[in-house]
């Protein structure tokens, strides 16, 4: 199986997000990740990882998500609608206190069920961070 194509049912999505999530006619939730992957992020910022919801069962409520807390990282993971149209866009934000590499596993569901196999619906992403570039600098003016 290739980066970016969801186990089971369908192909890859063409998306330069890190992840995709593929929702078929039962409901199932397929979370993969691409070939494309999260930079370094800033500490204390927020920032916003988006991702594709291929919707191919048109399949209307819930999709939300869900992940253990990481010390030293907040993440903000909304539920989002899903309309049944066949793409839409998700996200979720994560923000880090201190310089790190941590492995976050996230879990996709719709309809309050697991999606497909639980495997193939969570997902380990690996994050890190680093100090902001001006940090430390000091101004001689």
């Amino acid at each position: 199986m290739a980066h970016g194509e969801p186990a089971g049912c369908c192909g890859p999505v063409d998306t330069p997000a890190p992840i995709s999530v593929t929702i078929n006619p039962e409901a199932r939730v397929n979370v993969a990740r691409t070939g494309n992957r999260v930079e370094s992020l800033a500490i204390g910022d927020w920032h916003t990882i988006e991702f594709p919801i291929v919707n191919t069962g048109f399949v209307t409520g819930l999709l939300v998500i869900e992940g253990d807390p990481v010390p030293g990282v907040e993440l903000d993971l909304p539920v989002h609608e899903l309309t049944g149209v066949p793409r839409q866009e998700g996200a979720f934000r994560v923000r880090f206190d201190v310089p790190t590499i941590v492995d976050v596993t996230l879990t996709f569901s719709a309809l309050g069920a697991l999606g497909g196999l639980a495997i193939h619906s969570s997902l380990h992403l690996i994050l890190r961070s680093h100090l902001h570039s001006n940090a430390g600098l000091i101004s001689l003016a």
